[in-house]
Order: C-alpha cells, then sequence, then structure tokens
C-alpha cells in the first residue's frame, strides 16, 4: 500500500479518537451536577441563615456541545422515554394546555406545595415541605410547549442580532435562543429540619415569560399549567411605586422624607382597596427594594395589562411649585388614549384631596422611559411636591395617605367603567 495513504489514514484515525474523547467528556461535564454553596441569585431571603444548602444549578455554559442542541441539551420525545417520566398522566396532559411545568414528586408523606409568582424577575418559586430526601434535581423537572418535551436544565445557544436604530447607526446585541424552552434556567435548594429530620426544597425556575400558574397533581407528579395572564385573569393592572431601596427620588427640604417611602404607602393603602376588587393586579414592589426602570415597564407590557400607573413625588430647587400633575406620552393603545386615562386620573384625584390641580403634562421622547416604552395605556402620576411646605406636609400624615389612594382608585375604577364595561 501507498505509503502517503497509510499515514493519511493514520492521521484520521488519531483526529477520529480526539473527537470521540472530546464528546465523551462534554456529555460527562453536561451530565455532572453542581453543587455549590452560595451564588444563588434572589434567595437570600428564602433560605435560613442557619442551615446547610445543597445547591444544584443549572449549567448555562455549554459551548463544547453547540453542535448537539438537539441530541443532547435539548430533549424533543415523549415523557414516556425519560424513567422519570414513565407513570406520567398523558390524559391529564392532553387535558390541560399546551405549556406547563411537571416536577416529578419526591419521597415524603403528607408533602406540602407552595408556589410564588416572582413575576418582576418572569420566575416562579416552588416550595415543597416534608421530603425524606432530596434526590429531586434538574432531571426531574420536566417542560412542555407545544409538541416539544424538555428536561433536565434548560440550553441555549447565543445568536447576534443586529436592529437597525437609525440609517446611521445600528446596535448588535447577542440575544440567547433556548429552543422554545419556556424555562431558563433552574435552581434547586434544599435544607434539613433538625427537629423534624424532614427536608425542605425550594425550586427557582426563570421563565422566558410571566404566566398565571396553575397547579394539579396526582400521586406521582405536579403538573403546572403555564397561561398567558390574558387567558387566565379577566381584568390585570399594573401599579408602580416609583424609586425605592438605593434609589430615594426626590426629598425633602429638611431631608427627613424621602419620595420612595411617600410612593410606597401610597401604594400600600391602594392595594388595601384593589384586593376587594376582582382585578389581577401586578405591583412593581411592595417593600423598600430597588427597582431599574426596564423591568417596570416590562412587566406591564408582559402582561398586557388594561393599565399601568406609576405613583410618585415632585419636587423642584423653589418652594413655590405645588400640587399634583398627570404625565402621559400622546398614545393610544386598544382603542385607548392615554391622554383621556391620563384627564380620569387627574379629575378622580382632586375630587379626592385638597391639594392644587396643576392638571395634565405631555411629555416628549426620551423624557420619561417607563412611558415611553409602554406599549399599554399608562400613565405616571405625581402627587404633589416635597419641595413645597403645603404639600409635604400634607403628604406626611398617614389620613392623607389614604385619601390619595382613595383618588387614585376611583380613578383606576372610573377607567374600567368607561374602556372595560362589563
Amino acid at each position: 500500500m501507498d505509503k502517503s495513504l497509510l499515514k493519511k489514514a493514520a492521521v484520521q484515525s488519531v483526529a477520529l479518537m480526539l473527537a470521540v474523547i472530546t464528546l465523551s467528556y462534554a456529555i460527562r461535564q453536561y451530565n455532572a451536577v453542581t453543587i455549590l454553596a452560595s451564588d444563588i441569585q434572589n434567595t437570600e431571603d428564602m433560605i435560613p441563615s442557619d442551615k446547610v444548602m445543597i445547591i444544584e444549578k443549572a449549567n448555562h455554559q455549554l459551548e463544547t456541545l453547540s453542535d448537539l442542541n438537539n441530541q443532547v441539551a435539548v430533549k424533543q420525545s415523549v415523557f414516556g422515554e425519560n424513567k422519570d417520566f414513565k407513570d406520567i398522566d398523558m390524559e391529564l396532559v392532553k387535558q390541560l394546555d399546551n405549556r406547563m411545568l411537571i416536577v416529578k414528586k419526591p419521597q415524603g408523606e403528607n408533602i406540602t406545595i407552595q408556589m410564588e409568582d416572582l413575576y418582576i424577575t418572569k420566575s416562579i418559586l416552588i416550595t415543597l415541605w416534608g421530603l425524606d430526601n432530596t434526590d429531586l434535581h434538574n432531571g426531574m423537572i420536566g417542560r412542555l410547549n407545544q409538541d416539544k418535551v424538555y428536561v433536565g436544565s434548560p440550553y441555549y445557544t447565543e445568536i447576534e442580532s443586529t436592529q437597525n436604530i437609525s440609517s446611521e447607526d445600528a446596535n448588535t446585541e447577542i440575544i440567547r435562543d433556548y429552543q422554545g424552552d419556556p424555562a431558563h434556567n433552574i435552581t434547586v435548594t434544599s435544607w434539613l429540619d433538625e427537629l423534624t429530620k424532614k427536608h425542605t426544597m425550594q425550586i427557582l425556575i426563570e421563565m422566558d415569560n410571566v404566566y398565571a400558574h396553575i397547579l394539579h397533581e396526582d400521586d406521582a407528579y405536579y403538573y403546572i399549567e403555564l397561561k398567558n395572564p390574558k387567558e387566565h385573569y379577566n381584568k390585570i393592572l399594573v401599579i408602580d411605586a416609583g424609586h425605592g431601596g438605593k434609589d430615594a427620588g426626590a426629598i425633602s427640604k429638611d431631608e427627613k422624607t424621602y419620595e420612595k417611602e411617600i410612593n410606597l404607602n401610597i401604594v400600600l393603602a391602594l392595594k388595601q382597596l384593589l384586593d376587594k376588587e376582582d382585578i389581577k393586579v401586578y405591583y412593581t414592589r411592595l417593600t423598600d427594594e430597588t427597582r431599574f426602570l426596564r423591568p417596570r415597564v416590562t412587566l406591564a407590557n408582559a402582561v398586557d395589562s388594561d393599565f399601568f400607573i406609576s405613583i410618585h413625588c415632585n419636587a423642584n430647587d423653589v418652594t413655590s411649585p405645588n400640587g399634583t400633575e398627570i404625565l402621559y406620552y400622546d398614545n393610544e393603545f386598544k382603542n385607548i388614549k392615554t391622554k383621556e386615562l391620563a384627564q380620569i386620573m387627574s379629575e378622580e384625584l382632586a375630587k379626592s384631596i385638597p391639594l392644587k390641580n396643576r392638571g395634565l403634562i405631555k411629555k416628549q421622547k426620551d423624557d420619561i422611559f417607563i412611558l415611553e416604552h409602554a406599549v399599554v395605556p399608562a400613565a405616571l402620576i405625581e402627587v404633589g411636591y416635597l419641595s413645597n411646605v403645603k404639600d409635604i406636609s400634607y403628604l406626611r400624615k398617614n389620613e392623607n395617605i389614604q385619601e390619595v389612594a382613595r383618588g387614585i382608585y376611583n380613578g383606576i375604577m372610573r377607567a374600567y367603567e368607561e374602556y372595560y364595561p362589563e
């Protein structure tokens, strides 16, 4: 045989062997469970500090498997092919919506489940109490989306996307493609109750969107339907308490009162009124926590809210300006003109509080981020001026905060009566 052919064949054999070794290592790395003692997002308030944590965190960085996305990372097959889902109730699955989470029940008697909608981060937190062990892992959490099934850690590929902002400028961004998987990250956390010798487990799942979560179960599985909020709720409202956390907003002249506090107090009083109504209300914050602007307006858009109301207070370098203003962009969504919504809020608030009614303020491009990027009817209420002695004296009294909330509530209910009559 020709020596050059032998040499070529040997080189090809070595290359093939190296490829097999590399692939084998990549698959082992993918299947390995990462155990951490920290580095978990949004869990500081939900895990007791005196408990030992075992965290299994989904691994997104699977660059070595970029060519195997349909073969390894994304399982587009029937649940029956996976041993953890062999007893799944397919008849129940057929009756439910075509998008859901399916969680295999861990071992334990009288297990209690609680679901918390962390909608501001598009996440759901599932807490399970009374477990005998901590065998539950990412591979026992399945997702169904239309005719596709996903099992194990979510996987994505990165795609460069160029969006033309103008003829002279272009913005290139990296988009993560999750192959249709509604879950974008899964974190499983557990700890042991020394008194009962039972385990508690929390499953934090970051989703691709905000959903209404509907729980079903049988002896072996939890089935959690993922419905678009508009499919499940008749009325949807988003209320935004401006600023918060590290962002104090406006400050009174004596530096004793922060805008973030007034805004939150108004929203908490408003919540008491709205809790009595058949309205699904999403709040951007209900505590003193930092919220950036984009997640606020993203939430309103994601749930396709009927109205998006942002509550603020004003301030000025001088003390003379005072009173209430309603800010708006001259837009129209769902046959609702935002100017008309702003007018309703202005009129109803003026009926409830004695502060000067300064009317409507039309804003222009780049003035107010959340109003500019809202694709739902939106209005921003500047309740009063913290820099004005009369206004701040009024807003410091709890009974007056209740009246402000009542005025905003009346505006919201009137808007529903006029635009969504039953």
